[in-house]
């Protein structure tokens, strides 16, 4: 079989699909991007997917949620697996394999963070990665204080923690952070982001260069961009949100 190439951002999602447990940080859309890179994919009218890489076709359906779960991650491990597509065949790259000292910017609110920097295809290297939490309307997104909480710093609820999850994997590969955000305190998702990491991924926290509120509502992607290349310079701080 001809040897596929695949980049960071594909390792990535390869991986998260073998992980055991299975993991919740493989959404579809990188799936279909993963899928669209090795073989051929054709939508149908219902939304299902059939995949073929070489003489060997499966149908996927379109999950309910972000995440491939179920008979439908164990069908698509095995057709990967007979196809020659393992963690072990294409093991995830490093942060200095991706590229060194590479910069990420985060701008993040309750809704959806924004990672520009991280993107591994052929596009503008700014263009943003975007990740969503499952409440597409943020509903479960307000801040809910828990009295005793230690984890969840009193101020978040449980919830959420996934979805910070996913943002920590992504931000893997890098190795200097801007974290962008509006709020103030426990009402700032990029407080809470930054506190995630130092509780969950200390060695990611570290990386951490600069935090800074800004008007979230009134920023272009390029003035956000403007903006973290400026503090990207800064020397490493104790990581800590502004507010």
């Amino acid at each position: 079989m001809t040897s596929i190439h695949l980049n960071g951002h594909h390792r990535k999602a390869l991986a998260g699909l073998f992980r055991h447990p299975a993991s919740h940080n493989v959404e579809w859309h990188d799936v279909v991007s993963l899928l669209n890179h090795v073989g051929t994919v054709t939508e149908r009218h219902d939304g299902a997917l059939e995949v073929a890489i070489g003489a060997d076709r499966i149908t996927l359906k379109r999950p309910h949620g972000h995440d491939v779960q179920g008979e439908e991650l164990r069908d698509l491990r095995a057709f990967l697996t007979k196809a020659g597509l393992s963690p072990e065949s294409h093991p995830p790259l490093d942060a200095a394999d991706e590229g060194g000292n590479r910069p990420c910017i985060v701008l993040i609110d309750h809704q959806h963070a924004r990672l520009f920097g991280l993107r591994d295809d052929d596009v503008d290297q700014f263009a943003p990665r975007v990740l969503s939490p499952e409440d597409a309307d943020g509903s479960r997104r307000k801040l809910e204080h828990r009295q005793g909480n230690d984890d969840h710093d009193g101020g978040h609820a449980e919830e959420e923690d996934p979805w910070y999850e996913r943002i920590a994997v992504d931000l893997e590969p890098a190795h200097r952070i801007v974290v962008l955000s509006d709020g103030k305190g426990r009402s700032s998702a990029g407080a809470y982001l930054v506190s995630y990491l130092k509780r969950r991924h200390p060695a990611l926290a570290t990386r951490i260069v600069a935090t800074e509120r800004v008007d979230i509502a009134h920023l272009s992607d390029a003035e956000i961009v403007a903006a973290g290349i400026a503090l990207l310079d800064a020397e490493p701080v104790n990581a800590h949100a502004d507010g």
